[in-house]
């Protein structure tokens, strides 16, 4: 009896085990190629006088229609989405991301922060900081 108890309970086993591998809890799980940014303008930890145009490259993988740019500066906060972006594909693959605020801004500190994804669930948000003298 006890031979067949032993045989029950690995039999059990690996039949949870092949179950944990079916969602993805292991080996089987989905690669997550998140988007790139670079070639942030102005440059991060510039100084300025003013600020009001912006540009960035996005990598090739990134779906251009969730691209999202926000500038803030104390109280003053923009947010752009992609139809409110200039966004042009090089022969490279990758997007140049360029936009302008309404008013420049002329004192503080400018963050500006862009988030985008490059499939549903796979999203990055990466950005940097401006100095207005």
């Amino acid at each position: 009896m006890t031979t067949i108890f032993r045989l029950t309970a690995v039999c059990l086993l690996s039949l949870s085990a092949n179950i944990a591998y079916a969602y993805g809890s292991s080996q089987s799980s989905s690669h997550c190629d998140k988007p790139t940014f670079s070639e942030f303008q102005p440059a991060a930890n510039k100084y300025l006088q003013s600020f009001q145009e912006f540009s960035l490259s996005a990598s090739a993988n990134t779906t251009p229609t969730s691209i999202v740019v926000h500038v803030g500066a104390g109280d003053i906060k923009y947010e752009y989405t992609a139809k409110e972006l200039y966004i042009s594909q090089h022969k490279s693959g990758r997007y140049e991301v360029r936009g302008k605020i309404e008013r420049p801004i002329e004192h503080g500190f400018v963050r500006v922060s862009v988030t985008a994804h490059s499939k549903p669930g796979c999203e990055k948000t990466d950005g940097y900081l401006v100095r207005i003298q």
